[in-house]
C-alpha cells in the first residue's frame, strides 16, 4: 500500500494568507497535488495546522482525502510530516507540500519504484542539496528518526532521509522532467502569476 501526504500546515508568512486555497487558474492550488497523486497511490492524507484550517480545505476537497491536523505546535514541516507519517497506512510515503503544482506522475513513480527496499527516495540537486517535499519516506524507519528530531529540537526535515543509510539518491536530471517544475512552488505572488502563466499557455 502506498500513501501520499501533502503538508498544508505552513504559516504561508511570505503571501499573508492560506496558499493552499489560493486560486491558481481557476481551480485551488492544492488540488494540483491531490489530482496528480490521486491515481499513484492508496490514500491521500492533507495535514493542516489547525481545526478552522481543516474545515476549510473540507470545503473545497473530496471526503476521499483524509485530513489530520499536527500533532505538535510551531507549525514546521518536521511535525507535518511526523503527522502524516503516523496516519499513513501505507509503507512508503510520497511527501510534499500543498504549494507544487507541477507534480507529475513520472517523478513520483520513479521514487515509489526507487524507494522499495530501502529507507526512502529523495531526488538530488546538481549543488547537493535534496529536496524533502518531494520524496519517498518508508514509514516505520523514517517516523521514529523524526521523532527523535523533534525531540532534539533539530527541525531540519531534509536530516530525516540523510540521517538514513539505505536512501536512493536520484540526480534531479533523471526525472523525465524539466528540473523547474520539478520543484517549483508557487509560495510568493511572482510565482504563483508565473505558474498560472505557465498553465494558461499549455492548456492552449
Amino acid at each position: 500500500m502506498r500513501s501520499a501526504v501533502i503538508l498544508a500546515g505552513g504559516s504561508s508568512k511570505r503571501l499573508g494568507y492560506d496558499k493552499g486555497l489560493r486560486a491558481l487558474a481557476g481551480k485551488p492550488l492544492v488540488s494540483y497535488a491531490v489530482d496528480a497523486l490521486r491515481p499513484l497511490v492508496d490514500e491521500v492524507i492533507l495535514v493542516v495546522a489547525s481545526d478552522a484550517q481543516r474545515q476549510s480545505y473540507r470545503l473545497i476537497l473530496s471526503s476521499s482525502v483524509k485530513m489530520c491536523v499536527d500533532m505538535y505546535p510551531g507549525g514546521s514541516p518536521l511535525v507535518g510530516l511526523i503527522t502524516g507519517l503516523t496516519e499513513a497506512r501505507g509503507d512508503y510515503a510520497f511527501v510534499t507540500g500543498c504549494d507544487m503544482p507541477f507534480i507529475s506522475l513520472s517523478p513520483v513513480k520513479l521514487l515509489f519504484n526507487r524507494a522499495e527496499g530501502r529507507d526512502g527516495a529523495v531526488f538530488l540537486k546538481p549543488n547537493g542539496w535534496i529536496e524533502p517535499l518531494m520524496a519517498v519516506y518508508r514509514v516505520d524507519v523514517c517516523l521514529p528518526e523524526a521523532l527523535r528530531l523533534y525531540r532534539a529540537e533539530d527541525l531540519r526535515i531534509r536530516m530525516v532521509l540523510r540521517n538514513l543509510r539505505d536512501v536512493a539518491y536520484i540526480p534531479a536530471s533523471s526525472a523525465g522532467v524539466d528540473p523547474e517544475l520539478l520543484f517549483f512552488d508557487a509560495d510568493t505572488e511572482e510565482r504563483l502569476a508565473a505558474a498560472e502563466r505557465f498553465i494558461n499557455h499549455t492548456d492552449k
